[in-house]
């Protein structure tokens, strides 16, 4: 790139300080700097500090989470600390202050205590070929059902024309799955049709599951066709090596037949920020899984940086069944204790054991992601020369032809491997070694070697690439639903360099 990253963000850096401090220095305004205790249940008392609170206790509006609290129930209060007692409906969120000087917030969220652990969210978009894929899965889910410690919350979209099971309902139905619940029961909200490809719902979606049903671990699967990176692909074949009929599949998810839409990852990237900065609560999500074809890439998982701590996902097609809920929800309701890392690795290891050919499926470790990003920068600035090498070894790792992606590790192994200049080996297998590190849970079948769980856009060669009618995405130019990855990495500019030295 012509600007380091450092560069890049200077402007950008110095822009936002400036604002602050404009923002600090105007006099009057209500803020909340802490607050004491950070956790407890309702009536219990917690000091609040900050500014620009109203001596009067009547005179400020405190809410926890969004739940005012009672008037009778702020203690006392000066300019800068107020004494509360914690609402009756308070749940996890912000603490906010109001009054006639404005509005001041805290900067984490106050910990109201759940018995439940985890809140397990599915968006569900049946709205399309696979609504029977999607009934057998909800009835998977249903076969274990929610329990007081895990919270199955479901939001299905189905469509006309595939099956009639169930009530044959189209539209979109909210559903706390219980033990021996089907798609045809009565739902906990009946939305009528929602696009399940626009950002809006599926913020929406992941805001109603977390208020409603609090925990303190959340996990979010989004369920439906997928194609990896971007956009549209022409994947049809993909399609039918699924079983499924010939329709388009998309380097993107949620696929929404009746409003004809999918979420493009930069689409998934805003809703799930929004979700996480909302106003009341801060989300972040500790599983954010794909039950979709070819979304274990990383620039996926940079675009889901700031909203996820674990990403579960198949570098490869999945099957039609995709992942065996039943399995992994036993093992959810047998430890509900269990960690987001546990969760991530349950579900690779149920998911390879469900099927004996032609699947791959990984967790990653968002932590990591900073460190691969780094390598594979270092990569790119070393890798400038051996180029016939460096084809020979594209060509030779392990690929997923319908995202145009490969495998990082066995690309980088491989190199590193054939590689004469000790520089170029040396970032190599810096490169190998992060992606080892990133990748946390693994699982493939005998006839996927090579898949080593986090795969990268990297066409074979310029004609492939140029094939490709998203190529044109895949670089810095490109405004329409931009790919962070290659805004904020080098590897974009490598390719060209490698096509250009390659026939």
């Amino acid at each position: 790139m012509v600007r380091t990253l450092e560069e890049r963000f200077l402007g950008k850096a110095t822009a936002a300080v400036l604002t602050l401090v404009a923002v600090l220095v105007v006099p009057g305004c209500v803020s909340v700097t802490s607050f004491n205790p950070e956790t407890g249940n309702a009536g219990t008392a917690v000091t609040i500090n900050g500014s620009g609170f109203k001596p009067d206790p009547a005179g400020n509006t405190v809410k926890f989470g969004g739940e005012p609290v009672p008037t009778t129930d702020v203690l006392s209060a000066t300019a800068t600390e107020l004494q509360v007692l914690v609402p009756t409906a308070a749940k996890t969120g912000l603490i906010s202050v109001s009054n006639s000087k404005g509005t001041g917030q805290s900067k984490k969220n106050f910990v109201v205590p759940s018995t439940s652990k985890w809140t397990f969210m599915i968006y569900l978009d049946a709205d399309n070929n696979l609504e029977s894929a999607g009934i057998d899965d909800f009835l998977e889910m249903a076969s274990v059902g929610s329990t007081a410690q895990m919270k199955i919350v479901v939001q299905m979209d189905r469509v006309p024309g595939f099956t009639s099971s169930h009530g044959n309902w189209t539209g979109t139905r909210r559903f706390l799955v219980q033990p021996g619940d089907n798609p045809g029961m009565a739902p906990v909200q009946d939305l009528g049709e929602q696009n399940m490809g626009d950002p809006a719902v599926l913020q929406d979606f992941v805001e109603w599951g977390v208020t409603n049903y609090p925990s303190e671990h959340y996990a979010l699967v989004i369920w439906n066709h997928g194609g990896g990176w971007r956009d549209i692909m022409d994947a049809r074949t993909a399609a039918r090596a699924r079983g499924d009929s010939a329709v388009p599949v998309a380097r993107a998810v949620a696929w929404d037949d009746t409003d004809n839409d999918s979420l493009y990852m930069k689409e998934v990237q805003t809703a799930l920020e929004g979700a996480k900065d909302r106003s009341n609560t801060l989300i972040k999500l500790d599983v954010l899984g794909f039950d979709a074809c070819l979304m274990q890439m990383a620039e996926v998982a940079y675009a889901v940086r700031k909203v996820a701590n674990y990403v579960v996902a198949s570098e490869e097609l999945e099957p039609g069944d995709g992942w065996p809920y039943d399995t992994i929800l036993q093992s959810l309701d047998l430890n509900p204790g269990m960690t987001p890392s546990d969760l991530a690795g349950v579900i690779v290891s149920k998911y390879g054991a469900a099927y004996s050919s032609g699947i791959t499926q990984s967790a990653v470790e968002i932590g990591k992601l900073g460190d691969l990003v780094t390598k594979v920068d270092g990569f790119t600035s070393a890798a400038t020369s051996e180029w016939a090498m460096l084809k020979a070894q594209r060509l030779a790792s392990r690929d997923y032809p319908y995202s145009l992606g490969v495998d990082l590790r066995d690309f980088a192994d491989r190199v590193h491997g054939a590689a004469v200049s000790p520089t170029i080996k040396a970032a190599a297998l810096e490169l190998r070694d992060a992606v080892d590190d990133f990748v946390i849970h693994e699982a493939h079948s005998a006839d996927m070697a090579g898949s080593y769980g986090a795969a990268i856009y990297f066409p074979g060669t310029q004609a492939q690439f140029n094939a490709d009618p998203d190529h044109s995405a895949y670089d810095e130019s490109n405004t329409f639903m931009p790919v962070d990855f290659v805004t904020y990495t080098t590897w974009d500019n490598w390719l060209q360099d490698y096509y250009s030295n390659v026939p």
